[in-house]
């Protein structure tokens, strides 16, 4: 990481150097970065290799000036490609974490927390505890909690957005249950709950209530042990459309389990960035909005 930190201190003081990163995707093609900085601008190539029948292919290739750029106390590298008003591609902001993280740090990340993230839901974004999940968005956390469990979607269809179900209640507590250390009462009472017919109201997100793309990705920064067993992960937001590397921080109880097995306890808001809190995040519809975009229950 040092030589970035070397490239970024040339760039500010208008001197000349060249700094070249990689980026590994999943197939084990990357992403290579040659940048050149003069005169207190960088300027960006971009060149994509991928494999085809075992051998590399070139299968991108572009030049931009960065029109912003900052390396972060915390160790990450934004650069942005700058892009008109309207432009409805990708976001021009790139973050590289340069500073290694803790690898255990990212073991606890890929387990408990990149599962859930912050899309389409509330889990990290909200106070809530095993005392008072009122805050907690559990038709989102059925979707994400369902994909978890089965490593499958939900068997219910979104028709955009104009659809409604009636979920088991044995179906739909099995998922919540499995990860959190609640009670049938308490997601009843968070819930839309039919007790003579046995089943939760459940209206998937459609059309009016998706979110925008490119929010932010979680990460875990420490970690403490608890008397009790369970585990206090301290997370951070890393959003690079703001250029951003902790938009929000939350300290996330879990509690490792039997075999493998986990449930999520609490979650605290400590620390907001900037104006825009949570700005990435859209609620469900109501019940009222619901009907005012897809007409009465069906």
């Amino acid at each position: 990481y040092e030589q970035v930190e070397e490239f970024c201190e040339k760039a500010e003081k208008e001197q000349e150097g060249e700094l070249k990163l990689f980026s590994v995707m999943g197939g084990g093609g990357f992403v290579r970065y040659d940048m050149k900085t003069k005169q207190g601008k960088i300027d960006v190539i971009v060149s994509t290799v991928e494999w085809e029948d075992g051998n590399p292919k070139s299968v991108y290739y572009h030049e931009f000036e960065a029109y912003t750029w900052k390396y972060t106390e915390k160790g990450y590298f934004f650069i942005e490609e700058y892009h008109p008003p309207g432009f409805d591609g990708a976001p021009g902001q790139k973050g590289f974490r340069v500073k290694p993280l803790d690898n255990f740090c990212r073991e606890l990340n890929r387990k408990y927390v990149i599962p859930v993230g912050y899309a389409l839901n509330n889990m990290l974004i909200v106070d809530w505890s095993e005392q008072d999940y009122t805050n907690l968005e559990f038709y989102d956390l059925y979707e994400l909690l369902y994909l978890l469990k089965y490593d499958d979607y939900v068997p219910y269809q979104a028709d955009y957005g104009a659809a409604e179900y009636e979920v088991p209640k044995s179906d739909f507590e099995e998922v919540i249950q499995t990860y959190f250390q609640i009670d049938s009462a308490d997601i009843e009472n968070n819930t839309v709950y039919d007790p003579d017919r046995l089943t939760y109201w459940y209206r998937p997100r459609g059309l009016y209530d998706c979110e925008f793309p490119y929010g932010p990705y979680p990460e875990v920064v420490g970690y403490e042990k608890q008397d009790d067993g369970t585990l206090k992960l301290f997370i951070e937001a890393v959003w690079e459309r703001k250029e951003q590397d902790h938009a929000i921080s939350s300290e996330l109880v879990v509690r490792p389990l039997e075999n493998g097995r986990f449930q999520y306890v609490s979650n605290k808001v400590t620390r907001f960035e900037g104006d825009e809190q949570c700005g990435w995040y859209m609620p469900r519809l109501t019940d009222e909005e619901w009907k005012e975009y897809y007409g009465e229950t069906q």
